[in-house]
This record gives structure tokens, sequence and C-alpha cells, in this order.
């Protein structure tokens, strides 16, 4: 990250690293907020702080757990930090944590007091749309299944919600590697999000479930685990959720079974005739999906992949 923090574009610009307090590390973690304090803290009546807490809407009535937003370098400044390898191994730790500490890198013209003034725009406009507290950035796995699912129109309008931001980079599950968040400038932007991915968002608290069962399950497969972690297995997720919906499984259990096996099986599962036949058992007794399946001895097309294994 040092070399794109630092490229032409990055490099004219104030760089900052966002951090949850909603999380809360040991304090002689060098990122806790007890490090970074004595590492960025100033106590400066006058000027621009290093640390600037972020005032989320529905948290401001207790500053000390809304996010920190770190100031790593100023416009012209090159930035060569020991702190950046420590965040990026922060960064892989907690990749499937439900609550993360590392958020986001954000480059951006504005000062830091603006900057996180603006963060709170940006989620009090989202917020009005969905009827509901709504602060993506602060939860990169919102970002990225956002990046994953949502269509070129949805992304063009958060885009413009980050007018003001030139690069916005978020860690993601895939070994908490940061993907750089962008749009097509060229679209025509919509004045909201569309009925599909609002629809979609309701289900993320499972497809985030699925995406985690998975990536705690699958290296016990040998077809898998030399394969490195789908860089579109979000989507593949929220599809097969989505699925199970649509075939009237309602249990959570039959749900991330459905989800579990279509992920490591694909159509072999998904379009066997014979396992579709016990989707209407589970139906009548919901969370048995498994049970019918495995009673049903099924073997998928593959004679070295049975759903008995």
């Amino acid at each position: 990250m040092i070399t794109e923090l630092n490229n032409q574009n990055n490099f004219n610009n104030y760089r900052y690293l966002l951090v949850d307090n909603l999380v809360a590390l040991n304090s002689i973690n060098p990122l806790s907020h007890d490090s970074l304090v004595n590492q960025f803290g100033e106590d400066k009546l006058f000027g621009e702080q290093k640390l600037t807490q972020v005032l989320r809407t529905d948290l401001d009535y207790d500053p000390s757990i809304c996010p920190t937003l770190i100031k790593l370098a100023e416009p012209h400044e090159f930035l060569d930090s020991p702190i950046l390898d420590e965040i990026g191994k922060q960064a892989e730790i907690e990749c499937f944590w439900s609550k993360r500490y590392i958020c986001a890198y954000i480059v951006s013209p504005l000062k830091p007091a603006i900057l996180a003034k603006q963060l709170i725009t940006i989620g009090n406009n989202i917020a009005k749309i969905l009827q509901q507290p709504y602060y993506p950035f602060f939860e990169p796995f919102r970002m990225q299944f956002f990046h994953e699912v949502a269509t070129d129109q949805d992304t063009a309008w958060l885009k413009s919600q980050f007018a003001q931001i030139e690069n916005y980079y978020y860690p993601s599950i895939q070994a908490g590697q940061f993907i750089r968040f962008t749009a097509d400038s060229e679209l025509e932007t919509p004045d909201r999000w569309s009925t599909q991915y609002c629809q979609r968002l309701k289900k993320l608290r499972m497809i985030r479930t699925l995406v985690k069962a998975w990536a705690n399950n699958r290296t016990q497969f040998d077809e898998q685990k030399n394969l490195p972690f789908h860089n579109q297995v979000i989507l593949h997720s929220t599809q097969l959720v989505e699925q199970a919906y649509q075939l009237g499984l309602t249990e959570a259990t039959d749900i991330l079974f459905w989800g579990l096996n279509g992920l490591r099986y694909q159509t072999a599962f998904t379009q066997h005739p014979n396992v579709l036949e016990q989707i209407a058992k589970a139906q009548k007794v919901p969370s048995t999906l498994s049970k019918q399946v495995i009673d049903a001895h099924i073997n998928l097309e593959s004679p070295s992949l049975s759903i008995n294994e």
C-alpha cells in the first residue's frame, strides 16, 4: 500500500486511516487507541489534529466509541511509516470478524475535521433512503458486499456521494487485502439505490454468516484446501441465499446447508433432482434439510463428490 498511497494522484492529497473504536484492541497493540494517542496524539489549541473523532449520528452521545480518522500524511508529504505494516497485519487477522477495527484508507483533499463531517453526511444521506442508520464505510464487509452485488448505477450513486474523496480502499475478506472502490464515472447518476440492492441488503446478515462458515469449513475438503478463496464468494453466497428463500427454505440451518453445499459443489448440488426432491420435506419440517439429503444417500455428478463425505 505504500506505493499506492504515494502515487501521483494520492501524493497531492491527505492520506488517512479510518478505524472503528467499537472494536477494542489490546492496549499493547501498536494500533490500539492508547498507542495511537501516544504516537499521534497532539494537544493543540489551533491547527489540524492527527487524530479526529468521527461523530456518528447514532453514537455521538459517547465520542470514545466513535470512529477515529488518523492523518497519516499531508499533501505532498511522502508516506513511509512502519505503521502501514501493522495495519496490513491487523486487517488480515480480523478479515472475518463481525466487527472490524481497520475500516479504510481514505485519500482526500479535505482537512481532517471537514472530512470527518463529510463521512457522517454521506452516512446520513444513505440512512434517509433506507430509513435506518447506515454507515457502510465503517463496516468493510458491507463495502465489499456492495461492490460485488450492486449494479453499476448503484455504484455510481455511492461514488457521487464520495465526490470529495479522491480514493477509498477497504480491507477485503481475501486476507485483508485492500480493494480500491471504483465506479463508472460516465454513467448517469440515479437519485437513490435500486430496489434490488435494498432487497439484497435485507439478507446481509445471513449472507455474511454463510461466507464466514464457508471460510471456516472449506479447507477440510481436499478439492478446496489448496484453492485460493474465490474473489466473488460474496456474490455467489448472495445468489445461493436468494435461491434458498425462493425454494421456500426459511430456517437458518437449512439456508446455510444449501449455501455451503452450493459453494462446494456448485450446480452439481443446486440442480440435482434428488436434492431438489428433499426441499418439500424440509418445508414441512424446517431445519431438517441436511438430514433429508443425507438420508437420501445422494451422490453428486463426480464419483469423488458425495454428500455423505
